[in-house]
């Protein structure tokens, strides 16, 4: 069995998703293969496919066309890379799109469903049912088909949200196979509420966490003498990929619930910012990690947290979580999205109502108070490539009855 996995680059949370979902196939055999339209880092997984300096110049002309027909965080992809000729895509039984904002627009999708072959979406965010934003911080608007966005503040039913999602809805329903996976159930319920997915087929299967990399490791004093965290205060975590520009992530949420806390107790360290950007204002005592890209060093600061705090607006799985729990790190968190599928509420960590700071603070009093257990989620890279592989002989069966 072939698969091939379309991505925009090898960087974030979701690239992350890609490339340990390509690792579970390959574990199950699956003869897998990840292409790329920008490689950043040579020692990535996945082909860049945009490999000369013609290419580079039309994809960077094609992305101009995409932002200027965009507004805001209202996203548009009107132009891409067609992909539908590309000797792997054309040698795969199976077709797996991933984060591919500015490299697969919406007739590229029509182009690879007219293949013939088997077609998954995992829906790494919101993008998939929404207008054009990666989240709609709970507007809801997508179920109505979008429209009066109020992300760009339009009064307009037919503004650019209302007519990107008709645009996208008009790519999925294209003839064809294609399916669209959430990395949580709170993800493919989103998906079922948008008419863009209607009649087709909606799924959900967890990301995979390598259980083998992330783990809980001995010598916690070990660990802070090597990073230069020094300190016999609690050590609260918080971090993503553009932790404190990224409004998603939360950073404005973690302010506010540090701001409820006894500050002479408690150290903060973030991880994932930029090189000498600091969050101002925070009441706390912060060491600053920065962009951590080895997973070595990443499970080795969670292990020197005591707890890790993840006060992110909005999330359809949210990899640090997972990490942090698989490493025995209780998380504190609000109840939302893919990550109050992953936090078991008093036991790995604490589920606080959205919007409550001072359950936050509650939690991460909880947490850090008291013994937390150790949970194994089953989304293992084995358990997760059997879902993958179940569900690819599922669509290839189907197929083949046609």
């Amino acid at each position: 069995m072939k698969v091939v996995n379309l991505a925009t680059t090898d960087l974030g949370g979701s690239y992350k998703a890609v490339e340990r979902i390509h690792r579970a196939l390959c574990m199950q055999s699956v003869d897998s293969v990840v292409l790329l339209r920008t490689k950043f880092h040579e020692d990535s997984m996945g082909t860049q496919v945009i490999d000369t300096p013609l290419k580079s110049l039309l994809s960077k002309a094609k992305n101009v066309g995409n932002l200027l027909l965009s507004k805001g965080e209202i996203i548009s992809d009107c132009f891409g890379t067609n992909m539908s000729k590309h000797p792997a895509v054309r040698d795969a039984d199976v077709i797996i799109l991933h984060w591919v904002n500015s490299f697969i627009s919406y007739r590229n999708v029509e182009q690879l469903l007219a293949l013939g072959k088997p077609v998954i979406w995992v829906a790494h965010d919101m993008w998939n049912c929404t207008g054009g934003c990666h989240y709609d911080r709970y507007c809801g608007r997508y179920e109505q088909g979008c429209g009066k966005c109020p992300l760009i503040g339009s009064k307009k039913e037919n503004d650019r949200s209302c007519r990107n999602f008709d645009r996208k809805a008009r790519a999925v329903q294209q003839s064809g196979s294609l399916t669209l996976v959430g990395p949580s159930k709170w993800s493919a319920e989103c998906a079922e509420r948008s008419r863009i997915w209607q009649g087709r087929r909606i799924t959900w299967i967890y990301n995979p966490i390598d259980y083998d990399q992330y783990r809980r490791l001995e010598k916690e004093e070990a660990l802070r003498a090597k990073y230069g965290v020094t300190t016999d205060k609690k050590i609260i975590l918080f971090g993503a990929c553009g932790a404190l520009s990224n409004r998603t992530k939360g950073a404005q949420n973690l302010l506010k619930a540090l701001q409820k806390l006894d500050t002479d107790s408690y150290l903060l360290a973030v991880f994932g910012n930029k090189d000498g950007e600091r969050m101002a204002d925070c009441p706390l005592e912060t060491h600053y990690f920065g962009y951590i890209r080895s997973e070595e060093e990443m499970t080795e600061v969670y292990n020197l947290a005591d707890v890790f705090l993840a006060p992110s607006e909005q999330e359809s799985f949210c990899y640090t979580v997972g990490e942090a729990l698989a490493c025995g790190t209780p998380v504190v968190a609000f109840r939302i999205g893919g990550i109050a599928e992953q936090v078991t509420h008093q036991a790995n960590g604490y589920l606080a109502e959205y919007g409550s700071y001072e359950q936050l603070a509650e939690g991460i009093r909880f947490c850090t108070e008291r013994p937390m257990q150790y949970i194994r989620n089953e989304n293992s890279l084995s358990e997760i490539g059997r879902q993958y592989r179940r569900l690819f002989e599922e669509l290839l069966r189907e197929k083949e009855d046609e």
